[in-house]
């Protein structure tokens, strides 16, 4: 009973780490596939204007990458094209949080007068986070397009 009991313990304790493991940010090194191919599926998408794949394909990159910052962002621009703001923002708000722990050299489109979309991870790390950038910028564009007075605090939709 007591060898069981060690051993439910110990596959409990594996399941926890697992878990917590699974809810860090994965930016520190160079994104593993699970997350790199959808994300590039998905800027290739957007630039074809093909905005419903985009989105399929950046929402399962948050399934596998929570707080991944390039599928936040080009969610954020997605939902900022259809006119949902707030939405957008809270995208945005998330991106920010991790974003500098990514260091991914990238690509990107932009939407004219909108936010800069589509940005694409490449395979090369660089020496500073160039996604953090492109999401303070994005940031800073939405709240002036949103205009003067505060805004209530939301957080990204529940995939």
């Amino acid at each position: 009973m007591r060898k069981f009991l060690s051993f439910l313990m110990i596959a409990m304790l594996a399941l926890f780490l697992a878990a917590a493991a699974m809810a860090q940010p994965r930016g520190g090194a160079m994104m593993e596939e699970d997350v790199f191919t959808p994300l590039t599926l998905g800027f290739d998408f957007m630039r074809d204007g093909n905005y419903e794949a985009a989105e399929y394909e950046f929402k399962k990159v948050l399934k596998a990458d929570a707080n991944n910052p390039f599928a936040l962002n080009n969610l954020a621009a997605l939902e900022e094209r259809k006119g949902n703001l707030d939405t957008a923002y809270a995208y945005l708000d998330g991106a920010a949080k991790y974003a500098d722990q990514y260091r991914q050299g990238i690509q990107q489109t932009c939407f004219v007068g909108g936010l800069c979309a589509a940005v694409r991870p490449v395979q090369q790390m660089g020496a500073e986070s160039e996604i953090a950038k492109v999401v303070a910028e994005n940031q800073a564009k939405l709240k002036a397009k949103m205009g003067p007075g505060p805004r209530p605090p939301q957080s990204a939709p529940k995939m």
